[in-house]
Formats: structure tokens, sequence, C-alpha cells
């Protein structure tokens, strides 16, 4: 049976991902203020308040239309926003990439707004049903002064909402909120890990393996890091977050072996789901910039602007990985991480990065130029041997695509500009040869 503390903390993770955080929560609050104010409506401050008010404001008849346009009004503004939020959500995933949609989704801003048309509806809906035309004192009169106040609130919100839906529809304005939110994360991960040498070895561990398909989310720290204090241990998890395992999997290695109710209590810990969004990962966000970018420069979309800016912004951020050691740390106690991440390896990073955008689009030399760039930005960051001889071994790569797949010599030509100047680095490592400005075609066999 799962610990209370652990499901507790998979409930709290699926209700903060979830749409329909904000739109519950604030209508309840809107139902507190409407209690609040049939309870204010019983005291002597009400019974005067009514004679300061327009005669308009304290009928009941007109009350009732008052309260009755604004439902009328935010529940057509509510059916508007929603269904120009599932054009913007079906041209993202058409446009950009399917991955985008639950950055898109759980949008706070799209939530709150939501949940204040729905929250003002439930208050007017029970401000106008305590209304009794034969009966002038149940006009409540705070009431409908916050009624109008929040049909003006929703008005201004909706202005709010379409600059929110204007923006979501630029893909520089969604290739910005990846990049920063993957930079964010990176600074958290190198603050983390300052003063870290390395992951231990953990060769002679025990290991645990995983008890059910699927990728992993989160791990519940609080409560593996009570367990590693109690034995006095440290553990190291196998894959990196966003990994998809099946039953058996090495899942995590723990420097003491652990009875059958610990290993129980471990597995407890770590939150699997069925969809991959693994938004604290930095890799994670350089992929969906990725697949933005592979998009975009596909003859469906035939955009290679929006791809050279997603490179672009890719080139900053493996500049910002040179030299950051590709492990984080996790349940620090007195300053001593006791639980280690493994983090996807720059040649990892590359593959699944920069391959892609390097074979789809290998045949337009602007796109291969920028890549070239892009890696050469990398090469100021100060990278590891090993980040070193990886980032080589792409620029390579791009090489010897750019000699299959760019035939004219003009642009040969401007491939080889672009490898001249990052031999100017003087890296250390094989200089990357010139391309022949005339191809050499394949000869036919003889018939």
């Amino acid at each position: 049976m799962s610990d209370p503390a652990n499901v507790f903390f998979r409930v709290v993770k699926r209700i903060r991902e979830s749409i329909a955080l904000y739109p519950v929560l604030i209508p309840a609050v809107y139902f507190v203020i409407a209690t609040l104010v049939f309870a204010f409506e019983s005291t002597s401050i009400a019974a005067s308040l009514h004679d300061e008010l327009p005669p308009g404001l304290i009928d009941a008849d007109n009350s009732r239309e008052i309260l009755g346009t604004l439902i009328t009004g935010i529940i057509s503004l509510t059916v508007f926003s929603f269904s120009m939020v599932m054009v913007v959500l079906n041209g993202a995933a058409a446009r950009l990439s399917p991955r985008v949609l639950p950055g898109l989704i759980s949008d706070t801003r799209n939530q709150v707004i939501l949940g204040v048309y729905l929250g003002s509806i439930v208050y007017y809906l029970l401000m106008i049903g305590a209304l009794n035309k034969n009966d002038p004192a149940s006009v409540p009169a705070l009431g409908l002064l916050l009624a109008l106040l929040f049909g003006m609130l929703c008005m201004a919100l909706f202005v709010v909402f379409i600059r929110s839906v204007s923006q979501s529809i630029q893909v520089d304005w969604i290739l910005s909120q990846l990049y920063n939110d993957a930079s964010a994360n990176l600074d958290k991960r190198r603050r983390r890990i300052a003063g870290v040498i390395g992951i231990p070895d953990t060769t002679d561990w025990w290991c645990l393996s995983a008890a059910r398909p699927g990728y992993l989310r989160e791990v519940n720290e609080r409560r593996l890091g009570k367990l590693l204090r109690k034995r006095e241990m440290v553990a190291v998890i196998q894959v990196e977050p966003g990994f998809f395992l099946i039953e058996g999997y090495p899942l995590i290695k723990f420097s003491e072996s652990l009875s059958d109710e610990e290993a129980n209590e471990a597995l407890d810990c770590f939150d699997f789901h069925d969809n991959e969004f693994a938004g604290a990962n930095v890799s994670y966000g350089m992929r969906q910039i990725s697949e933005i970018a592979v998009k975009a420069i596909s003859p469906a979309i035939n955009d290679p602007g929006t791809a050279m800016r997603a490179v672009n912004l890719i080139g900053v951020l493996l500049k910002r990985l040179g030299g950051v050691l590709p492990f984080d740390v996790g349940c620090v106690d007195e300053g001593r991480p006791r639980l280690f991440y493994p983090q996807l390896k720059i040649l990892q990073i590359l593959q699944t990065v920069i391959a892609p955008i390097r074979i789809y689009g290998g045949h337009d030399p602007q796109v291969l130029i920028t890549l070239l760039q892009c890696l050469k930005n990398a090469l100021h960051g100060n990278p590891s041997d090993e980040q070193l001889e990886a980032l080589h071994d792409e620029i390579w790569a791009l090489r010897t695509d750019a000699d299959v797949k760019v035939g004219n010599p003009r642009d040969r030509r401007a491939v080889n500009e672009a490898i001249e100047r990052l031999a100017e680095l003087r890296t250390g490592s094989p200089a990357v040869t010139p391309l022949p400005l005339h191809r050499k075609h394949p000869t036919s066999p003889s018939t």
C-alpha cells in the first residue's frame, strides 16, 4: 500500500499540472464572497447603504435585469475565449510540435481568466437567486455593486486574454519561453552541483529495479531522503528524468542493501506517468526547440528562418552547458547530497537535438551554416575534453552531410567559409577540412 505522503505528493503534482486547478479554486472563492455578502446584508450597515445607492440599483426588477445581462455576457466571453484557445492549440500542434501543448495548456494566465469567468457566473447566479421582486429589501446592495465590479474585471481580463493568445501563436514567443525555462533550469542545476566532484562509483552497490512501466517524472525527495538519512546511505538513480522504463529495468542503486519493506518504501517515492513531460530537465527543453526547428524546415511549413533562430538558441544553451558535469543532486543533508541524478551527456544531447536538424535540413546551406555557427558558439563555453570531442564529431558529421547534400559550388564555398571560421578557434582537435568546390558524383555502372 502506498504511503499517504507519497500519494499526497503525486496528487499535488497532478493537480498543479491540471488545467482545472484555478477554474475550481477561484469559483470556490467567489462562492465564499457571495456567502459573506449575504451575511453582510443582515447588518445595519447594509440598510444604511441602501439609502446611498442610486434607485436603479435597489429595484428588484432592475437588479435582476442587470445580473441576467452580466450572466449572458460572461458566458458568451467564456465560450468565445476558449474556442480561441482550442484554435491556438490546434495551430501550435500543426505548425510547431505537439510537445509544446502541455506548456500552452498549463499557462497560468489562461487558467486564472477561466476561473474568474466561472467564478463570476457562480456569483451572479447566487445573487439573482436571492432576489424577490415583492420584497425590495431582498436586493443585496453590496452584492450588486460587487457584481458590476466583477463584470468590469472580466472585460479587462478579456483584453489580457486576447494579448495572451496573440502571443501564444507567435513562434518567437514560444521559442523564447522554452529557452528561458531551459536556461533557468540549467542555472538551478549549476547551483545545486557547485562543489560536488561527481557521481560516486556504484559498481558494487545494491540495485533496485522498476516495478512498473512509464516515464520517470518526479521523485519524492522528502520521503526518500528520510530513508537515506535513517540508514546513512547514498543513492544514485540509474536513468535521467523523463526516461521511459519497463518492469525490471535498473532504477536506483543504494550504497547499502535494503529489506523488502524498505525497497517497497523506496519504490513508492517514484512518480511514473504515461506522458513524457520533464519540465525541469534542460535537455527536454532543448529537444522541444529542436523539434520546432525540424517542423519549420519541413516542406509543409518551409520556414528556415524559424529553424535558424531555434538553432541559435540551442547554441547558447550548448555554450552554457560547457564544463557542466552531467548529473544533478537531491536530498541534501547538511550540505551533503545523498541522491544523485544522471543527466544526458553532451554526445546524447547532440544526437537528439542537433542530428535531426542536420538530417532534415542538410540540403539548405543556410541551415548548415547556422548549425556550424551553433557548434562554434558551444566551443566558446570552456567544454571539457569529453564535450570537446563530441562537438568535433558533430562538426565532422555536418561537414560530411554538407559534402553529400550541397552541390552548388557557391553554396559549398559559403559552407567552407563557416568551416574556416571554426578552424580559427584552435581547440587542439584536428581541423575540419573544407569541402571541394565541385562535388564528385558517383559514376553509374555501365550497362
